[in-house]
C-alpha cells in the first residue's frame, strides 16, 4: 500500500511528534500498530547523524543529548584512533574544519598530508595540508574545542567552543546516561573510518578494530565470538565502574564501515550486525553484489540517491566507471524501485543516508538542471522525500533535524493505520 499524502510544508511540523518511537501505535488508538514495508514490519527506524548537527556541534555531548531528547532510535559517533592509541569520536580523519585547531600555535607543526586506501576496490584518498587525528596524542587532541559547520548559516553557532571531542569511551557513557535519564533504549551505531589509514604503523594489520570491539564489549553492546589479540590491549584503560542500568535496558549496537574487509573482520569477531556502506561500488547494486554482501552483512546504507536516480545514473553522474561485461555477469543494475525488494528478499536492511535539515539543499541529481538524466521521481520538500522513502520501505534513514524526521514518521503511521 503506497500513502502519498505529505503535509506541503515542514514549517510548521509539531514539536510534540518527537516522542514518536520505533513500536508507535497511532496516539487515541487501542488497535496494533500499522504494518509498514520494512523488512521488520515496524516503522523505519531513525538515526542521528553526528548526533544532532542540525543544531549542535556535531559529535559533541550536546549534540547527543539533543539527539535523544529529539526522539532518535540510534545515535551515531564516528571512530578514529590517536597516535598513542586512544579511540575518539570525529567525522574526518583531520581536524581543520570543526575545530579550534588552526588557532593553537603549539598544534601548527603536525600539519601535513596523507594518502590512504579507503575502500575494498582500492580506491585512494589525499587530503592535504591539515592535522591528522592519527598524528596527535589524546592530551593534544584534549585542547580542542569543537566548532559548528559555518558555511550553513542557519545553525547556531553559539555553542562553538563550549564541547571539547569525546573518546569512545566517553560516548558510550553518554548513551548509558541518556538511557538511565530517559527510560528508554537508544542504539549505537559506531562507524569505523579509515582503517588502513588508522592500522598504519600499529602493533598488528586489526587493532584498530579490536580496539574498538574490547571497548564495545566492556560497555555491554558487544559479545566477542573469535580469538582477538587482547594481550596488544593491556594498556586499555577502561572504567572499572559503569553506572548501575537499574529498570532501564541498553539499546541494540551495530558496526558500519566503508572498508569491506573491516567490515567482515567485526562481523566475523562480534555478535553485532554489520552496516556495509557503499557508495562508489558499482558491482554493490547488482544481484550478485547483493549476494556478496549478504555473505557478512545485516544492512546495507548507501547514498540516498541511489534509490532515486538509480545505481546507473547516478555512478554517471560523478564518473565512475566500471567494466559493463562484469555488471552484466552480476545481473546487471537494479533498478531504483526494485532495490529494497531485491535487499529484503536476501535478508538485507536498507539504510539510506543523509536527510538533511529542510532548510539545507536536498542534494538530488534531478534537482541540478545541468545533469543528462531526470528521475521519474524528485522530491520537491522534506516530506514528499521522507514520504518516498517510507513508501519504499528503508528500515533505517541517517537524519538531521531529527524533529522534523520524527514528526513526519508519525504522520505517516497514522495515516497508514487510517488506510488499514
Amino acid at each position: 500500500m503506497r500513502i502519498w499524502s505529505p503535509i506541503s510544508s515542514t514549517a510548521s511540523l509539531v514539536v510534540a511528534a518527537t516522542t514518536a518511537s520505533t513500536s508507535s501505535t497511532p496516539l487515541g488508538s487501542a488497535s496494533p500498530a500499522p504494518k509498514w514495508n520494512t523488512l521488520s514490519g515496524k516503522t523505519t527506524r531513525l538515526i542521528g547523524h553526528r548526533g544532532e548537527k542540525a543544531f549542535m556541534p556535531e559529535h559533541s555531548l550536546g549534540s547527543y543529548w539533543q539527539a535523544a531528547l529529539e526522539g532518535a532510535d540510534y545515535i551515531e559517533p564516528d571512530l578514529g584512533l590517536t597516535k598513542d592509541g586512544h579511540l575518539i569520536v570525529n567525522h574526518n580523519e583531520y581536524l581543520g574544519g570543526t575545530t579550534n585547531i588552526a588557532h593553537i600555535p603549539e598544534l601548527a607543526h603536525l600539519k601535513s598530508n596523507k594518502t590512504w586506501v579507503y575502500d575494498v576496490d582500492g580506491r585512494e584518498k589525499t587530503v592535504y595540508n591539515e592535522w591528522f587525528v592519527a598524528d596527535l596524542t589524546l592530551e593534544q587532541i584534549r585542547m580542542l574545542r569543537i566548532n559548528q559547520a559555518s558555511e550553513y548559516t542557519w545553525r547556531p553557532q553559539h555553542f562553538n567552543g563550549y564541547f571539547g571531542i569525546l573518546t569512545f569511551e566517553e560516548y558510550l557513557q553518554v548513551v548509558r546516561n541518556v538511557t538511565i535519564e530517559l527510560g528508554r533504549p537508544f542504539g549505537v551505531i559506531p562507524e569505523l573510518k579509515s582503517p588502513t589509514l588508522y592500522n598504519r604503523g600499529r602493533p598488528y594489520d586489526r587493532y584498530f578494530e579490536d580496539r574498538a570491539i574490547l571497548t564495545l564489549e566492556h560497555y555491554g553492546w558487544a559479545n566477542i565470538t573469535r580469538w582477538i589479540n587482547r594481550d596488544q590491549h593491556i594498556d586499555l584503560r577502561l572504567s572499572a565502574k559503569l553506572r548501575p542500568l537499574g529498570a532501564a535496558v541498553l539499546g541494540p549496537s551495530v558496526w558500519q564501515s566503508f572498508d569491506m574487509d573491516s567490515a567482515r573482520y567485526l562481523a566475523q569477531h562480534t555478535d553485532v550486525p554489520v552496516v556495509a556502506l557503499v557508495e562508489q561500488l558499482p558491482w554493490a547494486f547488482t544481484p550478485a553484489g547483493l549476494d556478496r554482501l549478504a555473505g557478512f552483512a545485516k544492512i546495507l546504507s548507501t547514498w540516498k540517491d541511489i534509490f532515486v536516480a538509480g545505481p546507473e545514473a547516478y555512478l554517471r553522474h560523478y564518473n565512475i566507471t566500471w567494466d559493463e561485461k562484469d555488471i552484466e555477469q552480476m545481473g546487471g543494475f537494479i533498478a531504483p524501485k526494485d532495490l529494497v525488494r531485491e535487499a529484503h528478499s536476501r535478508g538485507i536492511e536498507l539504510s539510506p543516508y543523509t536527510f538533511y535539515d529542510s532548510r539545507q539543499d536536498m542534494a538530488y541529481i534531478c534537482q541540478d538542471d545541468n545533469a543528462e538524466s531526470k528521475s521519474e521521481f524528485c522530491p520537491k520538500s522534506k516530506a514528499e522525500e521522507l514520504f518516498y522513502f517510507f513508501d519504499m520501505g528503508v528500515d533505517y534513514m541517517f537524519v538531521e533535524n531529527i524533529v522534523e524526521a520524527s514528526t513526519l514518521r508519525l504522520q505517516y503511521d497514522n495515516q497508514l493505520a487510517q488506510a488499514a
